[in-house]
């Protein structure tokens, strides 16, 4: 396979998610022998002195089996994320706006977990599909949704979970973002 195939294949922004999954696991190693890693470093609404959560709430995670489930989202959506254009600028985006979010408006707990950010590419996914009316974002969009499907990651049911160990808020701020973000930052397309 020569480069520029392979690029194609794992684009340059897809690798930077690669390294951020794999900061997520380091971390999860930490917390493993030092717990408080996990309640230190999480997003508290409303408690100024946690607003720095809405950078490291991300990748904290409460479990193996949390991480897990988010890297299944992150590396699924990522990937089709970020073969969009701007797509380093809109995950800042949907990290500051859905934890800003959560901070002003969610339960007060400890959120935690990167599932903001998937369900920011969701939404980032389906605006794309639908401000830009690209093909490419609604055929990534219409592949996201059938393959969490498929993989019994209901799409639906992921962003209205409102059970008590989940960050309801979390989830539909980050699809907000992303939707926001693909509005604001979609592709000018000028006339001829």
């Amino acid at each position: 396979m020569n480069e520029k195939k392979r690029t194609k294949l794992f684009p340059y922004n897809f690798k930077l998610l690669l390294l951020a999954i794999l900061l997520m696991y380091i971390i999860m190693v930490a917390a493993s022998f030092y717990p408080p890693i996990i309640s230190n470093f999480g997003l508290v609404p409303q408690l100024s002195e946690r607003l720095y959560g809405i950078f490291t709430a991300p990748f904290v995670h409460a479990s193996w089996g949390h991480l897990t489930g988010n890297t299944i989202g992150l590396f699924i959506s990522g990937y089709l994320a970020s073969l969009q254009t701007g797509f380093r600028r809109v995950t800042v985006f949907i990290m500051i706006v859905t934890g800003s979010l959560v901070w002003v408006f969610g339960e007060y707990g400890n959120h935690i977990g990167a599932s903001g950010i998937v369900m920011g590419y969701y939404g980032f996914l389906f605006g794309t599909a639908v401000f830009n009316r690209n093909l490419v974002g609604a055929i990534s969009f219409t592949m996201l949704v059938a393959v969490t499907y498929y993989m019994d990651f209901a799409f639906l049911a992921t962003l209205l979970d409102f059970s008590s160990q989940t960050s309801s808020s979390n989830h539909i701020f980050g699809f907000i973002s992303g939707l926001l973000g693909a509005y604001i930052f979609k592709q000018n397309k000028k006339s001829i």
